[in-house]
């Protein structure tokens, strides 16, 4: 296609040159044309130079262009052709017969920016997909390079099916690492230092700013798309670059929901961001909990939409042996002995580890491990500031162990007598709980959310209300003084997480969505052919 661009577009310009330098001073402008009707293209010459200038901006697109950085392209194209258009014009002025004029400017660049933008949807149309396989193949966005739990799920999502599958993530970090490791193939296209800090409370004005690398990256993603048979996005931020973009590419979306959407998560403008895109681009959505799926009708999303999988986990043969859980215990300076409490996950404030914090000062033999790290924003680091400084007061002083962020955390399960969950806010599902519950520990949840969904109270767990201390110290006291109840509670939750949250039956209801999903666009794209073919032969 380049080739051809390139000779028409010498051509082109000749013609162009000839015509725009020709003296007119009594003789038609297009000599083949009687006088009279070369008079008529010259009351039409804005509309005249309009599509011309659109014909050369697509031709040019063509011969040079790429998605690849496609805006700054754009403009620097643009700017050149407007560039040499000026030139001509100055150059018209000492011409018998001609004058500058800043309407054929003008038209020249409107043309030239539309024609562009006609040759990249061209460029993108001409992009084939791969044909030969019988599994839909599926391309996974995500935008962060770290593991959290969205992405400890599509990596095992992906591992399932690394054959005819592709990553890309919006951030390199060790979740491409993670993925590599497991043969799949991972590509990073980097969002836009700008569009990268808008967070889930981004105001309007960062939007704004972040628009032109989001822009950017979606046109690659389209490129990309098209490649494949149905397009995964598993976060909120790869639903706003790759909704618009698979809709491009003409392929079908699936959005895996693992955020409750609702105020305390979400801004307004962002909730509305992403009901609207879910509801125009996506054929499915994923919700890992009830809850989940509960907020995201409740702020307009399309319940026919929605179908609810909880997360889905690996079930370990073998636990931790007790020699490597004694000498982690050794190494966080806990006391072999002492009673000890797990909190795994983001160092956030709606994690709710300062409540735990406050809970321990009424258990003074209590130790307490945090697992996790502040992941993303400036407000999740201030944060964990002050959970060491919380930790530092004299009541908890030396009982208060950050483990950090750690890539295994088997053995961190195995060595705690009992795993808490306390977010303030509902939690879309609760990941630490039913890993908790397949160590065979006690767990205590807050009562809201997917959380109250894992956990049936004084069953398989306990639960207390969301940022009340007090219960949750209460809660402690009882499975740290009663330790055949807690026991009990540990061996039911034990068995409920392994009947209902195994990897392999959760994988199973994913890839039927990805099946239904892509069977009904071939059912729709054959039924469009069969009637186009019947409308011929009629």
């Amino acid at each position: 296609m380049k080739r051809y661009a390139r000779i028409a577009l010498l051509i082109m310009l000749a013609a162009g040159l000839w015509l725009a330098l020709k003296p007119t001073l009594g003789s038609p402008r297009i000599p083949f044309l009687p006088f009279r009707w070369s008079e008529y293209f010259d009351l039409m010459d804005f509309w005249l130079n309009l599509g011309a200038f659109g014909i050369l901006g697509t031709t040019v697109w063509l011969a040079f262009g790429a998605l690849e950085k496609a805006f700054s392209r754009m403009w620097l194209m643009t700017g050149f052709i407007t560039l040499l258009n000026i030139l001509l014009e100055l150059m018209q002025s000492s011409i018998p017969g001609r004058a500058m004029d800043k309407a054929d400017v003008w038209a020249g660049l409107f043309g030239c920016v539309g024609g562009i933008v006609v040759g990249m949807v061209l460029q993108l149309l001409s992009i084939r997909k791969k044909t030969g396989h019988k599994e839909p193949q599926v391309l996974f966005l995500d935008q962060t390079g770290r593991l959290g739990g969205a992405e400890l799920m599509l990596l095992d999502i992906a591992a399932a099916r690394a054959a005819d599958s592709e990553v890309i993530l919006f951030q390199d970090g060790e979740f491409r690492t993670a993925l590599e490791n497991v043969g799949v193939k991972t590509s990073v296209l980097e969002l836009g230092d700008e569009a990268s800090t808008v967070d889930k409370q981004a105001g309007l004005k960062r939007v704004l700013r972040s628009i032109p690398g989001i822009l950017q990256l979606m046109l690659r993603i389209v490129q990309a798309a098209r490649s494949f048979d149905v397009v995964y996005a598993n976060t909120a931020k790869a639903l706003i670059i790759g909704g618009p973009a698979a809709r491009l590419a003409g392929r079908p979306l699936i959005f895996h929901l693992h955020d409750i959407i609702a105020d305390g998560h979400f801004s307004l403008l962002n909730q509305q961001a992403l009901i609207h895109c879910a509801n125009f681009c996506a054929q499915s959505v994923i919700a890992n909990s009830e809850a989940t799926k509960a907020a995201f009708i409740a702020c307009g999303g399309r319940a026919e939409l929605c179908v609810v999988i909880p997360n889905g986990f690996r079930i370990p043969t073998e636990r931790s042996p007790a020699s490597e859980v004694k000498a982690l215990r050794a190494g966080l300076g806990i006391p072999s002995d002492a009673w000890t409490v797990l909190m795994a996950g983001r160092l956030a404030h709606w994690k709710g580890q300062h409540v735990l914090l406050e809970a321990l000062k009424v258990l003074p033999a209590a130790h307490a491990v945090l697992l996790g790290d502040a992941l993303f924003t400036d407000e999740d680091r201030k944060y964990a500031q002050e959970l060491h400084t919380q930790a530092d007061a004299p009541e908890l002083a030396g009982r208060i162990h950050f483990a950090g962020f750690q890539k295994e955390t088997m053995a961190y399960f195995d060595m705690a007598d009992v795993v808490v969950h306390a977010s303030v806010y509902p939690e879309p599902f609760g990941r630490v709980i039913v890993e908790g519950m397949l160590a065979g520990k006690p767990v205590i949840a807050s009562r809201a959310g997917g959380a109250a969904e894992i956990v049936q109270h004084e069953e398989t767990g306990l639960l207390v209300d969301p940022g009340s201390a007090s219960e949750l110290a209460d809660a402690l006291k009882r499975l740290q003084g009663d330790s055949r109840f807690a026991m009990e509670l540990s061996r039911q939750a034990q068995q409920t997480a392994q009947d209902i949250y195994a990897l392999s039956a959760v994988q199973e209801k994913i890839e039927s969505v990805i099946r239904q999903t892509a069977s009904r666009v071939f059912r729709k794209e054959s039924e469009t052919a069969e009637t186009q073919t019947i409308q011929q032969a009629a």
